[in-house]
């Protein structure tokens, strides 16, 4: 999205343009400054350099995994790269057999993390990295930019300049990519996150898409679509409001990917009817829970963080309440009896338990153990700088592991299967470093999440839009499929757990593949 400015950057430097296009200049800075020129780039990309000069072909991934990349190699050593699984299978290439890690990760989380898929023989650049192949040398991947919080970053501000701070770098972010010659339209949900993209860029929006539940009164879902009629009424923006009921549900990923989340189906829906009326550029609100502390696990971290109960903790979860509320609060009773910080998290992170994965994979509960199944959230959050607060680290482990694995990806496979491009504002790698110099106390404060962006949403958002319970964009649990009973983490994760055992027999059917591990 800053193309504009790298494009002057090389023609002072002497360099000619034989187009308009934006990817032209990779080309040039790449002639200037090999693969650290990918450090410039401000935007959404999964590229493929060859350079004659070293003989050597690069892959890059953007630094927040929102395009795809995958890769395997042959017998021979020969590459082969797309930007999903399927496309190398037309490629010729052997995929391999299911990976039973990848598949228990797949039950453990509802999605499969990266470097992942869930073929043993292709793997997912991860974020951030470069990817070198020269023939006869196979492969080398290093990281390039990871964006990652360091605890010198932080600054003091007040509340009412960062908030002042913040809309200057939204309104910035949502003007460069409302770059294009297209029209450009919005996944509105309701919440605060799509809100302020939508007033930021004002009349850059020429229509918005959301989903409607009528008829639907449980979990109190219903009320996002009338957050977007107060929004249609203030900003004037045309809105197409959609039947929930109208998507499939049917979880087949034709990238060959898997996802276990009723907010696949609905971003699919949403692309669907906007290719149909012509729009290819929808702009979303993903990242602003992840870069701005807005799960209900950010509110808890900095107690979390601190707590220890041990077999208090385990007694506690045994009594746990029902209801969405009592599920949570006894997750994280028996997350607090983990003496490990990093697996207090991942008890919040985890909807299934290793004897539930070993049953619906016919493996032995070591193989699919929470120590297998965490092992690259592991490997992440001991990365991650010293000095850093429990929240940022949670945080952090959510941006570079969860969203790209989940949120960016689903939203990725739903838009482009209609060839629907879909941007992510609250990504922009200004806004997002800008980001890692708040401090905590503007981020979550007295069990309040998102402290700074309510805040701004207060002055340009109207009431009734900001001051309602927050719920991520996804179906009521009644949609789900499976007859899941309560499991043994609760009537909702059995739901959920359920949906993706449904949803792997699935993906295991259309693969054509048996469990040849058990």
């Amino acid at each position: 999205y800053n193309h504009l400015a790298l494009r002057a950057y090389c023609e002072a430097r002497g360099h000619r343009f034989r187009s308009r296009m934006d990817g032209e200049v990779i080309v040039h800075l790449w002639e200037m400054e090999g693969h650290e020129c990918l450090k410039r780039l401000n935007g959404i990309f999964a590229i493929a350099v060859v350079d004659s000069h070293t003989g050597e072909l690069f892959l890059a991934r953007d630094p927040l995994g929102v395009k795809p990349m995958v890769y395997t190699t042959d017998a021979a050593g020969a590459l082969m790269f797309a930007s999903e699984p399927t496309a190398l299978r037309e490629l010729g290439a052997d995929l391999g057999s299911p990976c039973v890690t990848a598949l228990a990760r797949f039950l453990t989380f509802l999605w499969v993390p990266n470097p992942d898929t869930p073929f043993d023989r292709v793997r997912s650049l991860r974020p951030g990295h470069l990817l070198r192949w020269r023939p006869g040398r196979g492969v080398m991947e290093q990281p390039y930019r990871l964006p990652v919080p360091h605890p010198d970053q932080v600054r003091p501000v007040s509340l009412v300049g960062a908030v002042g701070e913040l809309r200057g770098r939204l309104d910035s972010a949502a003007r460069r990519q409302l770059l294009g010659d297209v029209p450009i339209a919005i996944m509105a949900s309701g919440g605060v996150d799509s809100s302020l993209i939508w007033q930021a860029a004002g009349d850059g929006i020429d229509r918005a898409f959301t989903i409607a539940w009528h008829g639907e009164g449980d979990e109190g879902i219903g009320e996002d679509a009338r957050a977007v009629e107060v929004l249609e009424r203030r900003l004037g923006t045309p809105v197409t409001y959609l039947d929930g009921r109208e998507a499939e549900y049917r979880y087949e990923v034709r990238s060959g990917d898997l996802f276990a989340d009723p907010a696949f189906e609905l971003t699919r829906l949403i692309s669907r009817h906007a290719r149909a009326m012509g729009r290819k550029v929808l702009l979303s609100g993903q990242g602003g829970d992840e870069v701005f502390g807005g799960y209900r696990r950010h509110v808890v971290a900095p107690l979390l963080g601190r707590t220890f109960t041990g077999p208090l903790g385990h007694l506690a979860a045994r009594v746990g309440r029902g209801g969405m509320a009592g599920e949570f609060a006894t997750r994280l009773a028996r997350a607090s009896a983990r003496r490990d910080p990093f697996e207090r998290y991942m008890e919040l992170c985890t909807y299934s338990t290793a004897s539930e994965r070993a049953r619906a994979l016919g493996v032995t509960e070591r193989e699919v153990c929470d120590e297998v199944v965490w092992a690259e959230h592991r490997a992440y959050w001991e990365r991650l700088p010293r000095g850093l607060s429990f929240l940022r680290k949670a945080m952090a482990l959510d941006l570079g592991v969860y969203l790209p694995g989940l949120g960016l990806s689903y939203v990725d496979r739903a838009g482009m299967e209609f060839g629907v491009e879909v941007r992510v504002p609250l990504l922009d790698l200004d806004l997002l470093d800008w980001s890692f110099t708040l401090p905590d106390s503007l981020l979550v404060r007295r069990f309040e999440g998102k402290l700074l962006t309510r805040a701004l949403a207060r002055q340009v958002i109207p009431a009734e839009v900001i001051d309602r319970p927050k719920r991520g964009f996804g179906a009521p649990s009644t949609t789900l499929q499976g007859a899941g009973g309560p499991g043994q983490r609760g009537h909702r994760q059995g739901r959920y757990f359920a949906l993706a055992s449904s949803v792997l027999d699935g993906w295991l059917e259309r693969q054509g593949a048996t469990a040849a591990w058990a």
